[in-house]
């Protein structure tokens, strides 16, 4: 038998290890997610080889202050890394207040399961589609549409 040179994970993480970190940096509280919105591929490891992606946004809070984050992880270790220019991992934050989770919860009232990116309710297929809003911030919001569904836009500049 030959040993696996990524060896699968006893749990699956809810956040990358090269990235996000557990802990928040206001308090140090360890975040949990609130919402998992897209999930594609497998984690690295899980295959049966390299050639593999795997990635995935989710929106984290933190019980001890309350502010969150929305995190997205791409891995691609299709090409190996002497055949590309772009790391194996990447991943990007965008900060979120509050009162943004409060109406993430809210616009996720009806939704049966947050914590399920195949879920198929109105709530996440709009954070599916407008999951890139966000871009060229470190800050996102989320408000709410006028059907009470919740959406992620830019904190400051056009919307």
């Amino acid at each position: 038998m030959i040993p696996r040179l990524c060896p699968r994970p006893a749990v699956r993480p809810y956040a990358a290890a090269m990235g996000l970190k557990r802990e928040c940096e206001r308090c140090g509280a360890e975040r949990r997610p609130v919402v998992e919105i897209n999930e594609r591929g497998v984690p690295h490891g899980a295959g049966p080889e390299h050639r593999q992606v795997h990635d995935y946004v989710r929106i984290l809070e933190c019980p001890g202050c309350g502010h969150g984050v929305l995190y997205s992880f791409s891995h691609d270790c299709y090409l190996q890394p002497w055949e590309t220019d772009e790391p194996w991992d990447m991943d990007w934050t965008w900060r979120l207040e509050p009162e943004d989770l409060t109406r993430l919860r809210q616009g996720l009232a009806d939704c049966p399961d947050p914590l399920s990116h195949l879920c198929r309710c109105p709530a996440h297929d709009v954070l599916r589609n407008e999951r890139h809003a966000a871009v060229d911030q470190d800050e996102a919001r989320v408000v709410l549409g006028e059907d009470g569904l919740p959406r992620l836009r830019r904190r400051t500049g056009h919307q």
